[in-house]
């Protein structure tokens, strides 16, 4: 094999990197990758690393705590890769590795290799050194034994997270995989929930999960670093068959070519619903609208997307339901701790869904952006319409949302059910018109056919995660320090921020469509790639 030329190609996936990361879209990962990391510290410092080592030694439990740290940080390097795309995204494909002199078997390993060396899986690997060398240099353990399992979990891990991304982008490329995906997200999302209070009533329960927690790469990867003999033998084996199984996995699933959809022969129609809603529009803004509308709801991701947006609401505000107070999962629901969090949570009800077109309206687009010149209408009219869409499309899960807090929201109180319908009103007009300002001035060029991924701009990005945050975290924070914001009694405080939402709407519409069309070069240069 010849090393040279694969060295020289990883040596260019890091170059590209670096380049990547200069320019104006780089800043996002930088955010992200900053904010992983004081994560992974901070579980360092308080559990892993070092700081697990000596409190494994100390506790004499030295098993329990390695099988802890290895499988937290084995769960969080795979949902990490795969919601993010660390070391995940094809930098060459194998189309453009054909130029080079590689051969297959060559190609296969550069690919590989190109994804294992980014930066944030030699973090993972830091951190699970830092556990294995503190075991040994505090404890009676094996160096060789310990970084043979810790090398053996790492590329386990590797290939698990490539398996899991190349399944799911398998999955959401098909007509129904969208839906299906939204239903395993539901079951994820949902399922500690479930299994937490089942596990503190019942301590069988845990004792069983345990047993078969004991046959993941995790726990095998803990015992061969801390049992003697056989015993560590065991582990090594168990973490090299869950490599080998990874890996014939991959190698099928790469050599099965993605299934493709059948062309639809239907006939064409001009009166579909799309249209018939764009009709009450009017003449001038009805075509508009239905295009939007069509836009939207044939994204695969949208789909999905809108169709977790109550699930996730719903999630957030049961879980969220103690603030900041610490109290057992297996604790009555208090009917007013659960106000106080549905309150923040219904806030962004209306955005989630559609936030990925809200704030790169043309960015998805690519050269259909110039048709929008063509029309026989004013240049920002399509702006409008897309904004008008957008907010139609968020405001059909508001009522659903009150009607859903009706049954589970305890006694039935008319003053609550006012102040989240004014709550979820001012998230879909503040977050909307949030959302055209970063349209203009910090647009990106998206895939429209991509299934996963986050290609939203820097400023995108901070509206949708501060809009989140903020929502959840305010009602918490006023139930603490002005306990008379947030309650019923004083619910005529909520309609005048709904107001004041409507007003910073209306400004922002008419003063981003002014603005229209002086940007509408730096526009067009973004969404066909001119501009990175």
């Amino acid at each position: 094999m010849n090393l040279n030329n694969v060295g020289l190609l990883v040596r260019l996936r890091y170059k590209l990197m670096w380049a990547k990361t200069r320019s104006r879209n780089g800043k996002i990962v930088l955010f992200v990758l900053g904010y992983l990391f004081l994560t992974l510290i901070l579980i360092l410092l308080a559990a892993g690393g070092l700081g697990a080592a000596v409190l494994a030694i100390r506790s004499g439990k030295a098993e329990i705590v390695a099988e802890a740290v290895l499988g937290a940080l084995y769960v969080q390097a795979v949902f990490a890769t795969v919601m993010l795309g660390f070391g995940m995204s094809a930098v060459f494909t194998d189309g453009e590795l054909r130029r080079y002199p590689l051969t297959l078997r060559e190609r296969r390993i550069t690919r590989h290799l190109i994804g294992i060396a980014d930066p944030f899986w030699f973090l993972i690997l830091a951190l699970e050194l830092g556990l294995g060398v503190g075991l040994c240099v505090l404890g009676d353990f094996h160096i060789a034994l310990v970084l043979v399992a810790i090398l053996l979990l790492f590329l386990s891990n590797y290939l698990l997270a490539r398996v899991v991304s190349l399944a799911i982008e398998r999955l959401a490329s098909r007509k129904s995989g969208s839906a299906l995906l939204m239903v395993l997200v539901m079951c994820l999302a949902f399922l500690p929930g479930l299994l937490a209070p089942a596990l503190a009533k019942n301590k069988a329960n845990l004792a069983e999960l345990l047993g078969v927690l004991r046959w993941t790469p995790p726990f095998g990867a803990a015992a061969a670093m801390t049992q003697p003999g056989m015993a560590a033998l065991s582990g090594l084996v168990l973490v090299g068959c869950w490599l080998l199984a990874f890996a014939a996995i991959l190698a099928y699933m790469e050599q099965r070519p993605p299934r493709t959809q059948a062309a639809q022969n239907s006939a064409l129609k001009w009166d579909s619903a799309f249209d018939q809603v764009g009709a009450f529009f009017g003449p001038r803004n009805g075509p508009l609208m239905a295009f939007w509308l069509r836009f939207y709801t044939r994204n695969n991701r949208f789909r999905a997307l809108y169709g977790l947006s109550l699930p996730l609401i719903a999630f957030l505000a049961f879980n969220f339901r103690n603030g900041f107070a610490r109290r057992s999962v297996s604790a009555p629901v208090d009917p007013n701790r659960l106000f106080i969090s549905a309150l923040g949570a219904i806030f962004t009800v209306s955005f989630f869904g559609i936030s990925r077109f809200a704030v790169n309206q043309y960015g998805y687009a690519g050269g259909a952006f110039r048709r929008f010149f063509l029309l026989p209408t004013d240049p920002a009219a399509s702006m409008r319409a897309g904004s008008y869409a957008s907010m139609l499309v968020g405001s059909v899960l508001i009522p659903v949302a009150l009607l859903l807090w009706i049954p589970f929201g305890g006694p039935f109180d008319a003053r609550k059910l006012a102040m989240l319908a004014c709550s979820a009103v001012t998230g879909l007009l503040l977050l909307n018109g949030a959302g055209l300002w970063v349209t203009l001035y910090n647009p990106r060029k998206g895939s429209y056919t991509a299934a996963m991924g986050n290609d939203m701009s820097l400023m995108g990005n901070i509206i949708v995660i501060v809009g989140m945050l903020g929502a959840l975290f305010t009602p918490q924070i006023l139930a603490r320090v002005l306990p008379a914001a947030v309650s019923p009694e004083n619910w005529w405080d909520m309609p005048p921020l709904a107001a004041a939402a409507f007003l910073f709407y209306v400004v922002s519409l008419r003063a981003t469509t002014t603005l229209f069309p002086s940007k509408r070069e730096a526009l067009l240069a973004v969404v066909e790639g001119r501009v990175k």
